[in-house]
């Protein structure tokens, strides 16, 4: 893959010919007194913020999983791109619904009808090319929403308290050797669950296009809205404001409609991005059942701080706190453990970390913030007994 990837590719395109557009809209919507082709201006103006914000997001997100500053990387970069998308798009649709109000008590009729008619026309031009240039990835939720695991049952599983990572690190299609702490080592094979993957856009960076493709289906259906209003004033042209009639109603009326269309778009898309970052449990996962089924796993004594969580789109986590009746368990016990969040359908192990500790005779929880970091001295040095903090990754 060059330098940029086609999504960037496809952002940059839009960026250049949004940033053209917006002004030739904003003047003609003045010089013809369209409140509907100022709207879409400053739709348009909306659009080139969101461009922004969504090539910076997706810029940042392929920069290295981790960094001193940032030490769980950067798989949330397009998530908190599409929240501000989506909530700055909300906030000028409320400052459009105020002018379509304002002009609803006080009328007035098209100055230059042609004129306006042309660049609206224009202006709907450029957004169908918009809507084309995203659509796949106006698809993408539903296609990867419906994703799950098929191919982990095929693969090892790596577990490896000293040097676990996440699955991004290391090299597609390589296999992976580590020893867990009794010694016993387990492959992890990349093979053709990784082509298919290939094929599939990140959920992630969908939130991320979705976030750009509700501007452009606002300025869509604001440049319909231009079209409608100046072909109905170019047909039957006004000779003054004096004399408004129905006429002037429909370009604020419209506009009212294609603020609640947008918004109707605009609110799912700030709950999704809202759950991921709130790590809320991912739709569709019954931590208590999962919790359930661990508890009958032979050798588990009792498990707590049982957590589910969205790291970003499509890629969920999961971590409990589980302690073994015997410390000859836990070997035998993780790898059940495992197979439950694997019927789940909701992880695909690729990475898990497992260690087991006790102090006295209550469980403690420590390393969980630094688990990458925590090393097999460090472990030994401790009361080490029975129980085991189990880390599950999804990709």
């Amino acid at each position: 893959m060059g330098r940029y990837t086609g999504r960037m590719c496809r952002l940059i395109f839009m960026l250049v010919i949004t940033a053209g557009f917006f002004v030739v809209e904003l003047v003609v919507g003045y010089l013809g007194n369209s409140i509907a082709l100022v709207s879409d201006s400053f739709n348009m103006l909306s659009d080139l913020i969101s461009l922004c914000v969504g090539i910076t997001a997706s810029w940042v997100s392929r920069r290295a999983l981790r960094s001193p500053a940032a030490s769980y990387g950067y798989s949330r970069a397009e998530v908190v791109g599409a929240l501000s998308n989506a909530v700055f798009l909300t906030a000028l649709c409320f400052t459009i619904l105020v002018e379509a109000v304002l002009r609803l008590a006080r009328p007035e009729i098209i100055a230059e009808p042609g004129l306006v008619l042309v660049v609206g026309a224009l202006g709907l031009g450029v957004n169908i090319v918009g809507l084309l240039v995203f659509q796949d990835y106006g698809r993408c939720r539903r296609l990867l929403c419906g994703a799950r695991a098929r191919g982990a049952a095929s693969r090892g599983l790596q577990v490896a308290p000293g040097t676990a990572r996440p699955a991004e690190e290391e090299p597609r299609g390589a296999a992976r050797r580590e020893s867990d702490g009794a010694g016993d080592t387990l492959n992890i094979e990349d093979g053709s669950d990784d082509e298919e993957s290939k094929k599939e856009v990140s959920k992630a960076a969908a939130l991320n296009i979705r976030g750009v493709l509700l501007h452009v289906m606002g300025d869509a259906l604001g440049s319909v809205i231009v079209v409608i209003t100046a072909t109905i004033f170019y047909i039957k042209p006004l000779p003054s404001a004096d004399q408004c009639n129905w006429q002037c109603y429909i370009d604020p009326s419209l506009t009212l409609v294609m603020v609640i269309i947008i918004l109707a778009s605009a609110f799912p898309l700030i709950k999704e991005t809202a759950t991921i970052l709130l790590q809320m449990v991912p739709k569709g996962v019954d931590v208590q059942e999962i919790g359930e089924k661990i508890k009958i796993v032979p050798g588990v004594g009792s498990i707590h701080e049982v957590h589910v969580w969205e790291l970003a789109g499509g890629r969920n986590v999961a971590s409990l706190h589980v302690k073994c009746k015997d410390p000859s368990d836990y070997q035998t016990s993780t790898k059940q453990m495992r197979k439950v969040f694997h019927d789940a359908e909701y992880f695909k192990l690729i990475n898990a970390a497992v260690f087991y500790y006790q102090r006295g005779s209550d469980c403690v929880l420590v390393f969980s913030a630094v688990l990458y970091d925590v090393s097999r001295a460090a472990l030994e040095s401790s009361d080490i007994q029975s129980g085991c903090v189990l880390w599950l990754f999804s990709p």
